[in-house]
């Protein structure tokens, strides 16, 4: 059970736009107190994301309002640290730069935490998840594993790690010159019209993202092959900024003890990649 909740209107902007935002917890003292100044003067925590993921972040057709599990999310750890949420979306590629040129503080966009990443940012994982290829039902009697993908091309989401994986996985299952033609196209939904329209065979997701299709659309996609690369995503700062990490990690670990967390992973039902504890830096690949 959340201990301790009251109806407080928080305002997060994206783009300027005002929203409608749930109920959230009462300002953690603790948490708060291990802010940088330049947070406590501002009032304000800037946040990065890359919509069009559903369930993690998204909006519906002809709305300006931001959900998702990693929107919840951070509007609960800004509400906890006594901060008003400015969200900014960009391209997913834009994610890093934004952080590491101070235009924005904290990235929540189903990033995994990577090594090579943790070079220039520090992660708090907060979610595992673990990559899956993809399809239409229709495509049931002609791709059933991996090895049917030969030769097939794969939308794929933009400078995510998903390209590599998906590459990789078409080396170890096809002949050099019959791999994946791996394309790179920005979200989800245009993956999909993709392979709707005839332009590509398959798409690669996270098992949530793939979970929550299922959900919305039961039968009209289904998985290839089993899940690979298991890593956590991480809520990222830039190295330097360790402040703010920390006021993070405590805000997350009152929202584990208290049951919010799981609260807002029940609300996605996102079960399936749950953690118990927030580790910093988690990932080894």
């Amino acid at each position: 059970m959340k201990l301790s909740l009251l109806n407080r209107p928080v305002l997060a902007a994206l783009l300027g736009a005002t929203l409608a935002l749930p109920a959230l917890a009462d300002v953690d003292a603790a948490a708060q107190a291990l802010l940088p100044e330049a947070n406590k003067s501002s009032g304000k925590l800037l946040v990065v994301t890359s919509l069009a993921y559903p369930p993690m972040e998204y909006t519906d057709a002809g709305s300006e309002e931001l959900k998702g599990f990693d929107i919840d999310i951070a509007r609960e750890v800004a509400a906890r640290l006594g901060l008003e949420p400015e969200f900014v979306n960009v391209e997913f590629p834009q994610l890093i730069p934004q952080v590491v040129t101070g235009r924005s503080e904290m990235i929540i966009s189903a990033f995994s935490d990577k090594v090579e990443r943790q070079a220039q940012l520090d992660f708090i994982d907060y979610f595992n998840t673990g990559n899956v290829f993809y399809t239409t039902a229709d495509h049931k009697d002609e791709i059933k594993t991996e090895k049917d993908l030969c030769g097939k091309t794969i939308a794929v989401a933009t400078g995510t790690s998903w390209v590599t994986w998906a590459e990789e996985v078409g080396k170890a299952n096809c002949p050099a010159d019959n791999l994946y033609n791996v394309i790179q196209i920005p979200t989800q939904a245009e993956h999909i019209m993709q392979i709707k329209q005839g332009r590509a065979q398959a798409s690669v997701i996270g098992i949530e993202g793939l979970a929550d299709l299922e959900i919305n659309e039961p039968g009209a996609f289904y998985q290839i092959g089993e899940a690979g690369e298991p890593n956590p995503y991480g809520i990222a700062f830039e190295k330097s900024n360790t402040a703010l990490r920390d006021a993070a990690l405590a805000a997350l670990n009152g929202m584990l003890a208290d049951g919010t967390y799981i609260e807002i992973v029940k609300r996605y039902h996102l079960d399936v990649g749950a953690v118990d504890k927030f580790v910093i830096n988690g990932a080894t690949q």
